[in-house]
């Protein structure tokens, strides 16, 4: 039996990346030079089809690097002189601005423990305001409104949104933010390895502004970044077998419609939390509905995780602990790969318990 992956990252493949890296493989992609034709076509592509399905803007641009902890780093190396900060909800956001910390930076955190995020007491004049769509930690989600709010009230701040487990499962506006990046081995289903970069013109204005104040990187400086971008190149070699991957998945998911990917997770978000609120031995971590996360639904368990794990994965269903060393809690991720009937069958199974 072929097991089925409902880790919150790495988790379940999407369905049709055997066929694409193997297709890569015949094609002989992934022996091409980073500075082909060949590749230039692979990474505009790429970018195109990311653009398409989440209809990002003019005056938005796209960078590819290793992960979201580097862009983590890209950004207050970039962004920031003095000062940033950081809204924290969980182990995730709290390493970025842990992050800013080492930089030497003037950082600030406000912590919004199971809450949703408020605007009453958050600095107006933070040089990069930090957000986050999706906590996979603790399971919180950010709504779109409470995004566009969080913007109106700091109208000079940069913000970033953290998307890694939620783009593009949960909708946001785009203008709302100035930059905002994923990795590629939660929602979009595959093998870990490539962070994905978006930033606007007005991060690229901060980032000249900065540059000669102190050390933006060397080979990664937005500068180098962006330069590259508009060749279609990364200023290294980059990992081609992700971006080929990745392009044909989100063209993938263009075919299937971005309203059709929301709704189908939308449904599969309100199966698993039914579930687990008539279950005898668990209870959702966030209570707030308005900010439990539709793509890692978080549970505390009566007995240790290990009992639910273990008796789940004989029937060729693999969940997630909870995160870092809690014993009494599970993480189920809901991402496009996931169909509906393999989320029946999990809650089916799930309630046997």
């Amino acid at each position: 039996m072929k097991n089925i992956f409902f880790t919150p990252g790495p988790s379940e493949l999407f369905f049709t990346v055997e066929e694409h890296i193997k297709n890569g493989l015949k094609k002989n992609i992934y022996s091409i030079s980073h500075r082909s034709k060949e590749f230039k076509i692979i990474y505009a592509d790429c970018v195109n089809n990311l653009k398409e399905l989440i209809s990002i803007p003019d005056g938005y641009h796209v960078s590819f690097l290793s992960s979201a902890n580097e862009i983590w780093e890209r950004l207050i190396q970039n962004l920031v002189l003095n000062d940033s900060g950081h809204l924290v909800n969980g182990a995730f956001s709290k390493k970025f601005y842990e992050f800013a910390l080492l930089n030497n930076i003037n950082a600030k955190s406000y912590i919004f423990d199971k809450i949703e995020y408020a605007t009453d007491n958050i600095i107006q004049s933070h040089e990069l305001l930090s957000l986050t769509l999706n906590e996979t930690s603790t399971g919180i989600m950010s709504s779109e409104n409470k995004i566009s709010d969080i913007r109106s009230k700091v109208a000079n701040s940069l913000i970033s949104l953290d998307c890694v487990s939620g783009l593009p499962s949960i909708p946001f506006n785009i203008s709302d933010v100035d930059t905002f990046y994923f990795s590629v081995q939660k929602c979009f289903g595959l093998p870990s390895g490539l962070g994905v970069w978006i930033y606007n013109d007005r991060c690229l204005e901060k980032h000249y502004n900065i540059k000669e104040k102190k050390i933006t990187g060397t080979y990664h400086s937005l500068e180098m970044l962006h330069k590259m971008s508009l060749k279609n190149q990364t200023p290294e070699t980059p990992n081609v077998l992700a971006i080929y991957v990745l392009s044909k998945v989100l063209e993938d998911m263009n075919n299937i419609g971005l309203d059709m990917i929301i709704r189908d997770t939308n449904y599969k978000s309100s199966l698993i939390y039914d579930t687990i609120n008539k279950h005898k031995d668990l209870s959702t971590f966030i209570k707030n509905k308005k900010i439990q996360s539709k793509t890692v639904a978080v549970a505390d368990t009566k007995r240790e995780n290990i009992h639910y794990i273990n008796k789940l994965k004989k029937k060729g269903l693999i969940i997630g602990k909870g995160y870092d060393s809690t014993k009494n809690q599970i993480r189920i991720a809901n991402f496009p790969t996931h169909s509906k009937e393999v989320f029946e069958l999990l809650c089916d199974e799930l309630n046997k318990l």
